[in-house]
């Protein structure tokens, strides 16, 4: 499940050149297609906050990925850039609670101690969707059109549903019926220990997508890769993530959630400082620099979100993991809406300008969640 919705949200990236010359539109336009679906993922999730915690997670979860399968199949009819917007949009309303809940199922069962490693185990789904599932759309778009990679996600998430139904476990033990949701709410975002832990997850998220939304583009457009070629960079990075995912959280529940994440994000800065001022590459050092990007960001992305998810207590965690979904939501939007206004392309090459300074900006906001970082406390330690 988890591996279809990652694939749903990654498609809008590599083929973005594609949908820049499909619609006739301008890379502002097109972070619009990116926000759309983060935008709603916001309205929904904060939504959702305020009833989630009166459901089984089991129902909520697999009723936002059955909407989300609906939506996903809308994208592959979208012959247009406004109902492709709107279909973006409804996409997210749904995708956007996944993040949130499938967290909060995890943080149900798995204790804080062995949590980095569960996370890093979920992570493979972002691993199995760039191996195997970005570079099958690739190839299928290559060999039909540009909606069949929506049309296949779309009918894969719909028979998905069946086995969920069965594998996953009910989850009803944090139901409690006398609980005041408006005011608990309310109480989470008065909490300074909770608004810290939010500011943090939705900086680092901003930072890191305002530079990946644009990656394919800048790699096609002024790098001068085909298509065809950027589809290596997500089967490299994927196995990359897929390897290193599992010891990457043990490595973090061993060395501790908050030194790990510094390490990682320092790390982190290389590649994105050096992608941001190639001019020219061979793609194989390309697909070099891009291998770490993928290593470094996922593991400093598993570092903190297993530190957030104890900055919580047990009473406040699911309604607090689906504020940060939709506050993480929120940054992916407004990241795609940044990088579009910090870009322009030339008209005639094509070639995108001031990438440079978005991976400047990506990092300033890295250096930023540094200093939160150190600021939450945990709870659950």
């Amino acid at each position: 499940m988890w591996f279809c919705a990652i694939v749903d949200f990654l498609l809008m990236l590599p083929l973005g050149t594609a949908f820049m010359k499909l619609y006739k539109i301008t890379p502002r336009q097109y972070s619009l297609l990116i926000a759309a679906f983060s935008l709603a993922g916001f309205l929904s999730s904060f939504t959702a906050s305020m009833y989630v915690d009166k459901l089984d997670r089991k129902v909520v979860f697999i009723g936002a990925f059955g909407m989300f399968a609906v939506g996903t199949t809308l994208c592959s009819f979208a012959t247009t850039f406004e109902l492709m917007l709107f279909s973006r949009f409804f996409t997210g309303l749904f995708g956007g609670l996944l993040g949130g809940v499938s967290t909060a199922i995890i943080s149900d069962i798995v204790p804080y101690e062995r949590r980095g490693k569960a996370m890093g185990i979920l992570n493979l789904g972002f691993g199995v969707a760039s191996i195997v599932g970005i570079p099958f759309s690739i190839f299928i778009y290559k060999h039909s059109d540009i909606f069949w990679p929506f049309r296949l996600v779309g009918i894969l998430s719909f028979i998905t549903l069946i086995p969920a139904y069965y594998i996953l476990p009910s989850l009803t033990g944090h139901i409690n019926k006398e609980t005041k949701t408006f005011s608990e709410i309310t109480e989470i975002l008065k909490n300074r220990n909770l608004q810290k832990a939010l500011l943090f997850a939705f900086l680092l998220v901003l930072g890191h997508f305002m530079f990946i939304s644009f990656i394919n583009p800048y790699l096609i457009d002024n790098l001068g890769f085909k298509e065809e070629d950027t589809m290596w960079m997500y089967i490299v990075g994927g196995i990359s993530v897929s390897l290193t995912s599992p010891r990457m959280g043990k490595f973090i529940d061993t060395l501790g959630k908050l030194k790990s994440f510094r390490i990682l994000i320092l790390f982190s800065f290389i590649p994105i400082l050096v992608i941001s001022h190639l001019q020219s590459a061979s793609i194989m050092l390309a697909l070099f620099i891009c291998a770490f990007m993928f290593i470094f960001n996922s593991g400093r992305m598993i570092a903190a979100m297993t530190l957030i998810t104890g900055a919580p207590t047990e009473e406040q965690r699911g309604k607090f993991l689906v504020i940060r979904s939709s506050f993480i939501e929120l940054s992916e939007g407004a990241a795609a809406l940044i990088g579009g206004m910090i870009l322009s392309q030339d008209a005639v090459t094509h070639r995108l300008s001031n990438y440079n300074v978005v991976g400047y900006v990506a990092v300033g906001i890295g250096i930023i969640c540094i200093y939160l970082a150190q600021k939450i406390e945990v709870n659950e330690e």
